[in-house]
Order: C-alpha cells, then sequence, then structure tokens
C-alpha cells in the first residue's frame, strides 16, 4: 500500500497513511480456523465487536467515502460481513472488501 500511497499525488483516492490503522483490535477472539460453520459465525462477531475505529469519525460519513477492508484469507466471508455491519452501524455508506486468498471450498 506505500506504492499507491505515494503515486496517489493529488489524494484522488484517499488512502490512509501507511502504518495508519483504522481499525484496531483490542481484544484476543476465538479463532475460526478448522471449526463449524455456527463457531465460524460466533469467531466473527466477536472479532467485529472487539475493533476500534481510531479514525476520524468523518472519515467514514457521507457518500462520497469509501472504505475498503483488506484481508489476507476469506474462508467463509462472515467476519467481512460483520466488521462491515459494523462500520455500516457507525454510518459508513460504502464498504467493500478486498481478500488476498481464498481458503478451498470444503464443502
Amino acid at each position: 500500500m506505500d506504492g499507491a500511497y505515494d503515486e496517489d499525488v493529488n489524494r484522488a483516492f484517499p488512502l490512509s497513511a501507511p502504518g495508519a490503522h483504522r481499525l484496531v483490535k483490542g481484544t484476543e477472539t476465538p479463532r475460526s480456523a478448522n471449526r463449524s460453520r455456527d463457531d465460524k459465525r460466533a469467531a466473527a462477531i466477536s472479532h467485529a465487536s472487539s475493533l476500534t475505529w481510531i479514525g476520524d469519525a468523518g472519515d467514514i460519513e457521507g457518500p462520497i467515502h469509501s472504505i475498503l477492508l483488506v484481508d489476507d484469507v476469506l474462508s467463509s466471508g462472515s467476519q467481512r460481513r460483520h466488521v462491515a455491519l459494523g462500520l455500516r452501524a457507525a454510518r459508513a455508506t460504502d464498504v467493500r472488501g478486498l481478500a488476498l486468498t481464498r481458503v478451498p471450498w470444503s464443502g
């Protein structure tokens, strides 16, 4: 993300400065790996509720602000969904997600 931040000299696509995390997890939460679907959902809810937005509230409110949630691995999508719901409850209007890899579907 450093390169994208440095290249956008006009701030046409504003990014948080490198290292300036906006969502911070304050407590350890249960892992969801190798768990049942219900356990994964419970872990996702726990994870989302432990996050705190440390940026300016104005960064997420209004129609011109988009939030891109970047995650390393997508398994069920439940965690991203619950984080997005929390941001929407905080008045975010556009929340999107990007995963770098997907866990193979096991059926």
